[in-house]
């Protein structure tokens, strides 16, 4: 008998669970990540973006040619990229340099380098390039 008392109290108790489930703020998450995060980018559509940004365009550089930057010391020469001036190379000058004409900062000469025996890279000598239409300064 006390096993049928039981029953109606589960009974009851099981319906206050399943209610309590029921009355709980439906979460509906739906897309949390944008759909393009999960797909490889479109390749095609960022090459022509960049065909068209005019800063991404490479610059055709001298080999030889460059112009003498401000880091420039006794000891040492800086070498700025000639015409563009993107990138810089610092190298030390060999004991006997060469010079010909003027080898200040922002001169644009050309470089003759000299590779040691150890594998060291020097400057043996230095010619000023004479820019065609520059005025007397």
């Amino acid at each position: 008998m006390r096993k049928l008392t039981y029953i109606p109290l589960l009974l009851i108790a099981m319906q206050m669970v399943i209610a309590s489930c029921r009355m709980a703020p439906s979460q509906d998450n739906g897309d949390t990540v944008a759909a393009k995060e999960f797909y490889p980018p479109d390749t095609a559509a960022l090459r022509r973006a960049a065909a068209k940004d005019s800063t991404l365009r490479p610059v055709k550089d001298s080999a030889d040619i460059f112009i003498i930057g401000p880091a420039s010391t006794r000891h040492e020469v800086q070498l700025l990229s000639y015409p563009s001036r993107r990138d810089s190379a610092s190298y030390t000058k060999s004991r006997h340099i060469r010079v010909r004409g003027n080898a200040d900062v922002g001169h644009v000469v050309r470089v003759v380098f000299y590779a040691t025996p150890k594998g060291d890279t020097l400057v043996s000598r230095i010619t000023e390039l004479k820019q065609e239409g520059a005025g007397a300064q």
